[in-house]
């Protein structure tokens, strides 16, 4: 009986065939299956987007860890996650913060062309309003990223200082109700259990409070994060002290 010597692909580098023991097929690149996968997901960049943050983590599909570094996004171009549809607006979510996001199912057949809504497939994007749908009638359309890539992944959950309080000081005098305002956003130092303020870039808040008084620029108050078709986020008062104990900073 002859034996018959195993053929190499590359003879020359004398490299063995990849192969899967059970099948004999060669190893898929990418792991199958139409179930819903899930991640822990690390913000690795300013959050100054809608609709979704850059993160790193690792990828389970390829499976591969996915780093992000702003000067190399060819070796590093990080995982682009949508945020949840209530909360697109920037400055949710901070550098460094690790969440679980969700991958939707993947699977060859697409939504008939009669559904406008691509439930499964794509985390997805509002047509013309920004975060939820206006209506059952408004389309819903895939996620991409400024670069025209198809986001997949889809952030689970939202910070706790995002959808609660956070302090603002204010850039300049109140102007008085229903009239938008620049402002200085707090940072929260857990060293000292308050806020700090470094007076760089302002954010845009606005005071619907009836039969207050008006105070004068450094002023302090809890305020809220909306959505905003004119600044995209702006802040809603919710209390303010009466008036300025001086500058921001």
């Amino acid at each position: 009986m002859t034996i018959r010597k195993h053929r190499q692909p590359t003879p020359h580098f004398k490299l063995p065939h990849p192969f899967q023991p059970i099948t004999g097929e060669r190893a898929r690149l990418q792991v199958g299956g139409v179930s819903p996968y899930c991640a822990m997901m690390q913000v690795a960049a300013e959050d100054t987007l809608d609709d979704y943050v850059l993160c790193r983590g690792f990828d389970i599909r390829i499976p591969k860890f996915v780093n992000y570094d702003a000067n190399d996004l060819t070796n590093n171009p990080g995982i682009p996650v949508a945020k949840p549809y209530a909360y697109r607006m920037p400055g949710i979510y901070k550098v460094g913060q690790i969440y679980a996001a969700f991958l939707p199912l993947q699977i060859g057949v697409p939504s008939p062309v009669e559904v406008l809504w691509r439930v499964g497939q794509n985390p997805g994007v509002s047509s013309t309003t920004q975060g939820h749908p206006a209506d059952l009638s408004e389309e819903v359309e895939i996620l991409y990223t400024t670069a025209g890539e198809v986001i997949n992944w889809f952030m689970v959950e939202t910070p706790v200082e995002s959808v609660t309080l956070v302090e603002l000081c204010l850039a300049e005098d109140h102007p008085g109700r229903g009239t938008a305002f620049n402002a200085y956003e707090g940072v929260w130092n857990p060293a000292t259990d308050g806020w700090d303020y470094t007076c760089g870039d302002t954010v845009k808040a606005i005071d619907w409070r009836y039969g207050v008084p008006y105070p004068d620029a450094g002023t302090r108050g809890l305020f809220t994060p909306r959505i905003s078709t004119t600044y995209k986020t702006i802040y809603e008062c919710v209390s303010m002290d009466c008036e300025s104990p001086g500058d921001c900073c």
